[in-house]
C-alpha cells in the first residue's frame, strides 16, 4: 500500500513562478524611488498659486495678484513666493513661504508671510544640493540670528516678545528681530571679527512702518559685526551692537 503523499505548504501552484530575489529588489527600488521622487520634487509642497495656499494666506479677505515663485529649496522643503496685493488702489509687494515640517508621525504644511525683499534675496539662488546658496558665510544664518537675539536680550535686560501675538502667523515673529538675511558673505574686519551686511526684519518697529494689509514688521538694512564668544565656538555680537542696530535703515 502506498503511503499518503505529503503536502508541501511552500509548493508553488503549477505554472506560477516564484518571485526571484531580483524581482523583490526591483520592486523595492521602484517604491523607494517613487517616494524619493515625491519627497525631493516640488510636489511635496503646494504651489504658490494653489487653492489651499491662497486660502491659507488670505483667508478670503483680499486677493493676490501677479503670483510667482521666488525659489524652491527642496532639501528644506520650503517654497518662497512673491505676489502683489491691492490696497487703496495700488499694488503693493507681498511675500510668503510654504514649508513642509516633519512631525513624529506625520508631516504638516506651515504657511507664513514674509518680507518681499528678504524672500527675493534668500530664494533667488538655490544651490545644486537644494539649499540656499547664500548661507551668511563663515558664520551661518542660524548662528548669526541666535547671536542677534542674545544681543537684543542684553540691550533690553531680559527677553522681550512681540505684544500682538494673536496677529502673527509664526513663532519666528514673536521676537524683536523676526528674521535676517545676509546680502553677501561676511568680511573679516580684523582677526576673529566679521562685519556682515544684513537685511533685518524688525517687529519692534512696527509702529514706525506704513499701515498696510500685509505688513506687521519693518525691514531694515545695516552692518552688524560678530565675534567668537568666550568659549571660542559660539558667535556673539560686539559691544557696538546697539549702535549698529540704530544705524540700520
Amino acid at each position: 500500500m502506498k503511503s499518503p503523499s505529503r503536502i508541501s505548504l511552500n509548493k508553488q501552484p503549477v505554472g506560477v513562478a516564484a518571485p526571484s530575489r531580483l524581482s523583490w529588489l526591483v520592486a523595492a527600488s521602484l517604491i523607494a524611488g517613487g517616494l524619493g521622487w515625491y519627497w525631493f520634487s516640488s510636489y511635496a509642497v503646494p504651489r504658490c498659486d494653489a487653492r489651499e495656499t491662497l486660502e491659507a494666506m488670505t483667508s478670503g479677505k483680499f486677493v493676490l495678484h501677479e503670483i510667482r515663485q521666488a525659489g524652491y529649496a527642496w532639501s528644506r522643503k520650503i517654497r518662497g513666493c512673491l505676489a502683489k496685493v491691492e490696497e487703496n488702489g495700488k499694488l503693493l509687494p507681498y511675500a510668503y513661504t510654504i514649508e513642509r515640517v516633519e512631525g513624529r508621525r506625520n508631516s504638516r504644511l506651515v504657511y507664513d508671510y514674509a518680507q518681499p525683499r528678504l524672500i527675493a534675496q534668500r530664494f533667488g539662488q538655490i544651490a545644486w544640493h537644494g539649499d540656499f546658496a547664500g548661507q551668511a558665510e563663515p558664520i551661518g544664518r542660524e548662528a548669526m540670528f541666535k547671536a542677534m537675539l542674545a544681543g537684543m536680550d542684553t540691550l533690553r535686560g531680559k527677553p522681550l516678545t512681540h505684544m500682538s501675538l494673536v496677529a502673527l502667523l509664526s513663532p519666528h515673529h514673536y521676537r524683536e528681530i523676526g528674521d535676517i538675511e545676509a546680502l553677501a558673505p561676511c568680511r573679516e574686519a580684523s582677526p576673529g571679527l566679521y562685519a556682515c551686511r544684513l537685511l533685518i526684519e524688525r517687529n519692534d518697529l512696527r509702529q514706525n512702518g506704513p499701515m498696510t494689509v500685509w505688513a506687521s514688521s519693518v525691514l531694515q538694512e545695516g552692518d552688524i559685526t560678530f565675534q567668537r564668544g568666550k568659549d571660542k565656538h559660539a558667535w556673539t555680537v560686539t559691544p557696538q551692537f546697539g549702535e549698529e542696530l540704530s544705524q540700520a535703515r
